[in-house]
């Protein structure tokens, strides 16, 4: 009775561990906007209306997807993810010119990376 009880209870954790990993998928529309962060009206460039951008909510072994939009009118666009390893995505590291093309006006990327730490 009890190595059962233990291997239901391994069985269930291993489950709550594989349960927690889940894949976080973001919409993003980057475009100008007049926002007034200094009670001064200006022209700012905003992910969803937002400035500062949306905070990405995600853990240890999530999949976070963002597909970006470039809705600027003359601008090349590129995300750049801070303290973000990209183990197997190097492509997707935002360094326009580097290690990614850019999103050209009009066109969308899809970003894909693992949460590792």
């Amino acid at each position: 009775m009890l190595k059962l009880l233990a291997l239901c209870l391994l069985t269930s954790l291993m489950y709550v561990q594989i349960a927690e990993a889940g894949i976080r998928y973001y919409k993003w529309e980057v475009k100008y906007e007049y926002k007034s962060p200094d009670c001064y009206k200006k022209l700012a460039i905003t992910i969803n209306g937002r400035t500062p951008g949306p905070t990405i909510l995600a853990q240890k072994g999530d999949t976070v997807i963002v597909e970006v939009k470039n809705s600027l009118m003359l601008e090349n666009l590129a995300i750049h993810w801070h303290g973000i390893r990209q183990i197997g995505s190097p492509w997707g590291d935002g360094t326009e010119g580097v290690t990614q093309c850019p999103i050209f006006p009009g066109d969308s990327f899809k970003y894909e990376f693992k949460v590792d730490n």
